[in-house]
């Protein structure tokens, strides 16, 4: 059998030289089969068994290489009967001539059987090797099919996926037929893999096909948008969608799969622990997760660790890399009940009103420390904003009313002062009163906001679009060392939406003007 290695990617492939064979005998010329007949993927998904492939083992090649299988040409009736369906695992062995580890079988024969697979892997584990078997085995075994694959980037496209489809597909060419460019397998017009990057919802649109596989590499860090997208592209008859990743962030459509969406996935999760090497002591696969890394790991990461907890155990963190808010934390926020007593019972509003493209407003109500309603206010001008802020102004007699007044905000603060409203126009980009610790008033607002969440002196809803809002806040130290929070326009080219609610959250609970209040 073939040794099996793992690249720097971790990735499995061939080292045994790999030659065409033209196999000469008396009377009898066998020759390569170039391509095996296609298999409706599907068959496999709808029960279909799997009958043992057929194959001739153990004789020597003139030159004295060893004969591993070789495919007979089919009879004439054999042609006219519908193909045997071949398992990912069974084409991997069979035709790619590689060995898979067990939660790599796992994965693959998942994708017979469910539409939606979801994987989150700690690193070193071979799940981009698996994902290249996938794109392979899907075409392979489908006479009209499409296999798209993505990740945030091109560059990841390029040379992370499509560099593990390579080098799988050169032994097997023979074999697998069709035209492999750089980041396209060809075989048909309406049969074929692509690779496409993650910068643009378009470049998935007008795609149509019985037969369609979609592969998310880096699923961790590609954008809601694209998802979107790709749910237009799910509509076929026999989609498949197989997202892949390394579980970093605490928020967006990948962690989606393993929670509020797990009932429609098939959720694997891949620890380092799980690994043939980790287990034996050993090395038993070379390039796969060894304990000594994991032993490394824990020295400096610690186990109880956001970056522990993903890169190893392939766990979603309770708190991503500089993130301001722990899920834990908003969660307790949410099961929090507070007495209502005394200056508590006080009303404040907090207001963000959209700009720049965004379509959205929010007025949000607190009642002391108990966030008591949100108000998300869809495509109106600034007129139409002022109205309902000051209805809701008429209603509740609030004590402040917090207004951003960045942008358009400004004129839903001039409308509501001619009105007669004492609000408090807030430009968050100015600088705070503590200069020498933040940046600007936004950092600090959002500093002492999340003091009074770790504190456990504030009680929030149970709204999942204001905690995965306020979860990816993200903070850093500017040049002079002060705390810094993330702006709204590098959260955009994460993919994240504007963080709407949590912005009107943060100014609700801003300290009164020319009263400094400080949470350590």
């Amino acid at each position: 059998m073939p040794t099996l290695l793992f690249d720097q990617d971790h990735q499995a492939q061939q080292t045994t030289p790999q030659r065409q064979l033209h196999l000469s005998l008396p009377r009898l010329r066998v020759p390569v089969q170039p391509a095996a007949a296609p298999v409706p993927a599907a068959a496999l998904r709808h029960g279909a068994s799997l009958p043992r492939r057929k194959s001739l083992t153990g004789g020597n090649t003139p030159d004295g290489h060893r004969i591993h299988a070789i495919a007979l040409p089919p009879s004439r009736d054999a042609r006219e009967e519908r193909p045997a369906p071949l398992s990912p695992v069974a084409f991997a062995r069979d035709v790619l001539g590689v060995n898979l580890w067990h939660k790599q079988e796992e994965v693959l024969m998942a994708l017979t059987t469910h539409r939606r697979v979801a994987v989150k892997a700690g690193n070193g584990l071979g799940k981009g090797f698996c994902a290249a078997v996938a794109v392979l085995w899907f075409i392979h075994t489908n006479q009209d099919a499409i296999v798209l694959t993505t990740a945030p980037t091109f560059r990841q496209v390029r040379h992370i996926l499509w560099r593990q489809i390579h080098r799988l597909y050169r032994p097997a060419a023979p074999v697998l037929g069709g035209t492999m460019l750089d980041t396209r397998w060809e075989l048909a017009d309406d049969r074929y893999a692509l690779g496409l990057s993650a910068d643009g919802a378009d470049q998935f649109q007008g795609f149509h096909s019985p037969n369609m596989f979609i592969v998310v590499d880096e699923a961790e860090g590609v954008s809601d948008d694209i998802y979107d997208a790709i749910e237009s592209v799910m509509t076929s008859a026999e989609p498949l969608l197989l997202l892949i990743g390394n579980p970093t962030s605490i928020g967006g459509a990948f962690r989606r799969a393993f929670h509020e969406e797990r009932q429609i996935y098939r959720n694997i999760t891949i620890s380092a622990f799980d690994s043939p090497n980790v287990q034996a002591g050993r090395v038993v696969i070379p390039g796969l997760t060894t304990a000594a890394w994991v032993e490394e790991r824990k020295q400096v990461w610690g186990e109880g660790t956001p970056r522990f907890r993903a890169r190893v155990l392939g766990e979603f963190p309770d708190q991503g890399d500089n993130t301001l808010f722990s899920l834990s934390d908003l969660r307790a926020a949410v099961d929090r009940k507070l007495p209502a007593d005394g200056e508590t019972d006080d009303v404040v509003l907090g207001v963000d009103v959209a700009r720049f493209g965004d379509d959205r407003s929010v007025i949000l109500r607190r009642r002391g420390n108990r966030v008591e309603d949100t108000q998300v206010l869809h495509h109106l001008d600034n007129m139409e904003v002022a109205e309902l802020v000051a209805a809701a102004i008429r209603e509740h007699n609030p004590v402040r009313v917090h207004v951003d007044e960045i942008g358009w905000g400004s004129g839903v603060v001039d409308r509501l002062r001619q009105l007669g409203h004492p609000v408090r126009g807030v430009n968050v980009a100015r600088a705070s009163r503590l200069p020498g610790m933040f940046s600007n008033l936004r950092s600090k607002g959002y500093w002492t906001l999340a003091d009074r969440v770790r504190l456990g002196i504030i009680s929030i809803p149970d709204d999942k679009e204001l905690i995965n809002e306020l979860a990816a806040i993200r903070y850093a130290n500017d040049d002079l060392g002060r705390r810094k929070i993330e702006p709204k326009e590098h959260m955009r080219k994460r993919g994240l939406p504007s963080p709407d609610k949590a912005d009107a959250l943060m100014l609700a609970f801003l300290a009164p003007k020319g009263r400094l209040q400080l949470w350590v």
